[in-house]
This record gives C-alpha cells, sequence and structure tokens, in this order.
C-alpha cells in the first residue's frame, strides 16, 4: 500500500494480485477483490482509478543492473526490479553512476547484467520451461474461445473460429471488429484476452498487443498479423 494527498484528501494505493502477464482468469475480478479488501479495512470514498503493472522478474530474483552485454562499451540497463523499483531503481543509478564513473561499488558483482547463476536460476527456469510449453501445445489442442464471430458481444474480444481458422477478435462498442492472428510474434505461443486492459497477452512471455495487433510491450516487436474478414 501507499497513501498520498489528492484533491484535498488522501488516495490509497493497493497492490496485489499479481499473476504471470497472460494467466490468471478475468483481471475485472482481481480488481473487484481489491476494492473489497480495502473496502473492508478503510473509508472508501471511490475508486479513482485502475491499472495492472508487467514487472519482469528475474529467475534468481536479483534485479539486473550493468552494461547490456559485455561487449557493450556504452548501453546499460536496469531491469528485473521484482515490483520494488522505488528502492531498487535509486540503487541502480547508484551502480550504473559508478560504472560508467570506473568507480568501485561493492554492489556490482551480485546485480551484474551479465552473470550466469545456474543453480540460482535452475528451478525456476525448468518450471518456466514446462509453463512455455503446456501453453504453446495446450492452447492449440484446446480450440477457439467461441464457435462464431456473431457471439462477440460490443467491447468484448475473444478467439473465435472464422472460415475454418481461429482468430483473435475484438468488437468495438460501435460494432466494428477488429480481427488478428492469435499467434503471438515472438516465440509463437496463443495469445489471451485481457478484459480489463482491453489487450491481447502472451501467456509465455509477457508480450502485450493492442486489439488491432499493435505491440504494447515486449519482448514482442512485429505486431499480431491481420486477418481478413469476409464481407456481405
Amino acid at each position: 500500500m501507499r497513501a498520498t494527498p489528492f484533491d484535498g484528501g488522501e488516495l490509497l494505493i493497493v497492490g496485489g494480485e499479481g499473476h504471470k502477464t497472460g494467466t490468471g482468469g478475468d483481471t475485472t475480478e482481481r480488481y473487484a477483490r481489491l476494492e473489497s479488501w480495502a473496502r473492508e479495512r478503510f473509508d472508501v470514498e471511490s475508486v479513482e482509478y485502475r491499472w495492472s503493472a508487467q514487472d519482469a522478474m528475474p529467475l534468481d530474483g536479483i534485479p539486473y543492473v550493468g552494461k547490456l552485454s559485455p561487449a557493450s562499451r556504452s548501453i546499460w540497463t536496469a531491469s528485473g526490479f521484482r515490483k520494488w523499483g522505488m528502492t531498487n531503481g535509486a540503487a541502480a543509478a547508484i551502480m550504473l553512476a559508478d560504472l560508467i564513473d570506473e568507480r568501485p561499488n561493492p554492489w556490482l558483482a551480485t546485480f551484474d547484467a551479465n552473470r550466469f547463476k545456474p543453480l540460482a536460476s535452475a528451478t525456476k527456469l525448468i518450471k518456466e520451461t514446462v509453463s512455455v510449453g503446456a501453453h504453446f501445445f495446450g492452447d492449440r489442442l484446446s480450440g477457439p474461445d467461441l464457435r462464431s464471430m456473431d457471439q462477440l458481444a460490443p467491447g468484448e474480444g475473444a478467439l473465435v473460429a472464422h472460415d475454418g481458422d481461429t482468430v483473435a477478435a475484438y468488437r468495438e462498442p460501435g460494432g466494428a471488429v477488429h480481427a488478428v492472428s492469435p499467434v503471438c510474434t515472438h516465440l509463437y505461443c496463443h495469445v489471451k484476452w485481457n478484459v480489463a486492459e482491453r489487450s491481447w497477452d502472451c501467456p509465455c512471455h509477457g508480450s502485450r498487443f493492442a486489439p488491432d495487433g499493435t505491440v504494447l510491450q515486449g519482448p514482442a516487436v512485429k505486431p499480431l498479423e491481420p486477418r481478413e474478414l469476409a464481407q456481405d
């Protein structure tokens, strides 16, 4: 939780309900549980904002700080803060300043962006690999969420059957439909519809796309391929 002055009162920021991108069911239900938790404990007048954050989570639990690669001369990185950007971001700034100015820093060996610690990462790496494999093959076997494009309600997105194929389709409140390939352009897992954020999210590596397929967040760099809809 965080609190800050807001419009003559106090704004309380309540975080929780964490889950891997593209998994975890209906995000709006998670928002509802957070709101219920807050109302049971505080005098909540209204809920002004709702949003989700996508956080990089290193396998060994330590953020990456330093040169982007061993060969990098002028490209530096700070990532993998595991939801603790307020403190880890400040610590990373200190470390990067010391690196650039070639000053010693006792934290650098631990946070080295190019470290290789297979034993510390092994358990989570195996778990993630199994999860990716399950989505890659399982989602293809499970078929579409809806049998027909006509079942899409305004403001709804889903994987639907269309002309013998599965497409990722979103119907705008005005009725227009965006149809794109359900295959993530990163490593080809099937995307899932995020009800609360109105985005296509990949459960394998966290890429996110707008309803029209535009990339919102990597690692994917190419948009979802558009699908042509038959005209009546």
